[in-house]
C-alpha cells in the first residue's frame, strides 16, 4: 500500500503553463506550486519587439524594478532574471503558496502596462483590445540541487542569447568559464 502512495507522488506534474496548455493533458491539472523547492517562470510576449523590447533601455530598466518591487511586496526572492528581449525567464523562491497569484498578477499587468503605454482604462474600443501576452505564464518547479544548478546555467545562457549571443555561442562561454574555475 505504501509503494502505491509513493508511486502516486512521483507521477505529479512539475510544469504547467505556456505551450503545455494547449493539449489537454498540458490542462489537466492545476499549477504546481512549491515553497521548498525554486521554481522557472517564463513570460514572453510576440509583441516584445522594437520599442515595447523588454531590452529597450528604459523597459529594462523598468522591468528590473517593477519585479524587485513586486517580488519583495510579495515575499518572493528573485535568485536570477534574464532578459532576451520578447521574453523574461525568472528563478524564483515563494514563501508561501498564496504569495504566487498576487505576484504574477501584479508583474504581468505592470510591465504590460510601462511597456506599451496603455492601461485597461486607456480609451480604445474593445474591438482593439490589446493582448500583449502570448500564454499564459509558465511555471516548472526545481528539484534538487542539481536541476537548481542546471536552472543557474540556463538563465546565463539566456542572459547572454539577451546580449546578442547566439545560443551555441553563449553554451560555449558558459561552460569555458566553470572549466577555468574548476582548474583555478
Amino acid at each position: 500500500m505504501r509503494d502505491l502512495q509513493l508511486k502516486m507522488l512521483e507521477k505529479q506534474p512539475k510544469a504547467y503553463g505556456g505551450e503545455l496548455l494547449k493539449t489537454r493533458r498540458g490542462r489537466s491539472q492545476g499549477r504546481p506550486l512549491d515553497t521548498r523547492n525554486s521554481m522557472h517562470l517564463v513570460l514572453r510576449s510576440s509583441k516584445a519587439t522594437g520599442r515595447w523590447s523588454f531590452r529597450n533601455p528604459k523597459n529594462e530598466r523598468t522591468v528590473r524594478n517593477l519585479s524587485e518591487k513586486f517580488a519583495v511586496k510579495n515575499g518572493i526572492k528573485i535568485y536570477s532574471l534574464a532578459n532576451v528581449g520578447n521574453h523574461l525567464h525568472f528563478h524564483i523562491k515563494l514563501s508561501n503558496r498564496f504569495a504566487y497569484k498576487r505576484f504574477i498578477q501584479g508583474i504581468t499587468a505592470s510591465i504590460a502596462m510601462a511597456v506599451t503605454g496603455k492601461s485597461r482604462w486607456s480609451s480604445t474600443d474593445s474591438a482593439t483590445k490589446l493582448k500583449f501576452w502570448d500564454y499564459r505564464p509558465f511555471t516548472r518547479v526545481v528539484h534538487g540541487f542539481k536541476a537548481f544548478l542546471n536552472m543557474r546555467d540556463y538563465i546565463r545562457v539566456n542572459q547572454l542569447e539577451g546580449f546578442g549571443c547566439q545560443r551555441r555561442e553563449a553554451r560555449m562561454v558558459l561552460t569555458q568559464r566553470q572549466f577555468a574555475e574548476d582548474s583555478g
